[in-house]
Parts: C-alpha cells; sequence; structure tokens
C-alpha cells in the first residue's frame, strides 16, 4: 500500500453534488512541534515517511487519533484554507453550513507524510522537490477506492504529475483546450472516465483572482 492518509468520506458522498462524486486533493499536511522527540525523523524530507510515528506521535495519541487520521482533524478544524474552499462550494450543496457541505465531499492530501514547518512558522510551500512516486500511486489508490467522478485538485505543484505527467491521461490537447484547467483519466479500476480538475490552491490570494474561470469549467463538467 503506497497511501499513510486515510481520506475523509462524508456521509453524503455517493450522492455527491449534482449526481457527481467529488475528491478534492490538496497538496501537504505540516508539523512544526520542534520539541516532539520524532520530530526530525517524522517530518524527514529525504526519508519522506511518517509512518513509524503514526500511533505514537504525543499530540496525536492525547486526543486518540493517528496521523494518518489527519484529512479527517483538519476538516473538523476548519481553518481559513476549509472555510474559503466551502465558502464557493456551498452553492452546488444549497447551503452555507460548513459541516454540511464537506459532508458531499471526500478529502486528502497528495503528499503522504508531513512537512516540517520552521520554528514560527504556520505555512509552508509544498515545493517540487517533497513530491516522490509515492504520493502519485498512493493518489491513484485513493481514486480507485472512492470512484469519483470529479477529482479538484488544489494549487500549482502537484498538478505536473496528476496532468502532464500522469500515464492514464486521456487526451493532452484537453488540458491546453481548457487553459490548462480539465483534463479526465482512465484509471485502471473505474469504469468511467475521471474528470481532473485544477484552481489555484484556496490559501492563495490566486484564489480569488481566478475563480472566474475555475467556475466555469467546474460548472461544464457537473452539467455533463
Amino acid at each position: 500500500m503506497k497511501r499513510f492518509f486515510k481520506p475523509y468520506v462524508g456521509s453524503n458522498y455517493n450522492e455527491g453534488i449534482r449526481g457527481k462524486k467529488i475528491l478534492v486533493l490538496g497538496a501537504s499536511f505540516y508539523c512544526g512541534v520542534h520539541d516532539c522527540p520524532y520530530f526530525t525523523k517524522c517530518t524527514s524530507v529525504e526519508q519522506k515517511d511518517s509512518s513509524s510515528y503514526n500511533a505514537i506521535c504525543p499530540p496525536y495519541a492525547e486526543s486518540g487519533t493517528k496521523l494518518s487520521d489527519e484529512p479527517t482533524t483538519c476538516i473538523t478544524d476548519g481553518t481559513k484554507t476549509y472555510q474559503r474552499f466551502v465558502d464557493y462550494m456551498g452553492k452546488f450543496v444549497g447551503s452555507d453550513d460548513y459541516d454540511e457541505i464537506w459532508e458531499h465531499m471526500a478529502f486528502t492530501n497528495y503528499v503522504q507524510f508531513f512537512l516540517p514547518l520552521d520554528k514560527g512558522e504556520t505555512f509552508r510551500k509544498t515545493h517540487s522537490s517533497d513530491l516522490s512516486e509515492r504520493d502519485f500511486w498512493a493518489s491513484i489508490e485513493t481514486m480507485k477506492e472512492l470512484q469519483p467522478d470529479i477529482v479538484i485538485a488544489w494549487g500549482s505543484v502537484i498538478n505536473s504529475p496528476l496532468k502532464e505527467h500522469n500515464p492514464y491521461l486521456v487526451d493532452p490537447k484537453e488540458l491546453q483546450e481548457t487553459e490548462y484547467y480539465v483534463c479526465h483519466l482512465n484509471v485502471p479500476g473505474i469504469q468511467h472516465p475521471v474528470a481532473l480538475i485544477n484552481p489555484y490552491h484556496p490559501s492563495s490570494r490566486a484564489w480569488y483572482r481566478e475563480l472566474e474561470e475555475f467556475d466555469y469549467y467546474f460548472n461544464n463538467l457537473l452539467n455533463r
């Protein structure tokens, strides 16, 4: 198994949005707890593997959770990035309730280990050097499990392995025709083409600047 993080799956995921099952794919999770005895190895950008500390990470163990539960934990925490995203998605669900909107989607991050934050930092950009082949196959594993109709991939770092260098890409010309927003994948084990749409990351200023374009292409996918 390539995957470490267990995806969050809303209770109405199979109902979806306008009948489409939606998987949201973010970039990375982070850790800045430098006094943790496992910090250096757990967040090593060379080893790229937090799994040895899954059940023994002190902050998570205290709350009765595991590192691999982070996709659900971050949805529950509802930070600004996730709030900003559901503020947009609410119109398709017909609700402005944060929890209800997420119940119609699934979520996980692409990178399969915790990235380190420097002391005093609360945010860290994901770099191409943080990615590995394992992450790509973990995303495919999640798609096979959840059978989404549409994958919304946040940001401009994870888009290269998912869109431009994906062996399951159906038609590269579709990317050019849709301003590099949309492509389709034929993933073995999924009986329908999976639409992949790639907006700017909701944490970026470009999210609002380019939201009209994303909205146009996303509506097209929902109405097919």
